[in-house]
């Protein structure tokens, strides 16, 4: 079985951004990126959308239908 962490706050900490400043500029509540950030929510999800998009051969962005 494949060993998943995430690497969020690394990313996050390497662009010196804080919890409340990432969360904002996703557009979520600080507790969401929290529980991101140790695992606690959300992996089931970005596990399943990494999962899709490599066997879809696409990207993220390519999941979703913006309006312009």
């Amino acid at each position: 079985m494949t060993e998943f962490r995430p690497v969020i706050k690394e990313l996050r900490e390497a662009r010196n951004l804080t919890q409340k400043e990432l969360a904002d500029l996703v557009g979520i509540d600080v507790s969401t990126l929290r529980n991101w950030e140790s695992g606690r929510s959300g992996i089931e999800l970005i596990v399943k959308i990494a999962k899709l998009c490599n066997v879809l051969d696409c990207s993220p962005e390519e999941l979703v239908i913006t309006d312009p």
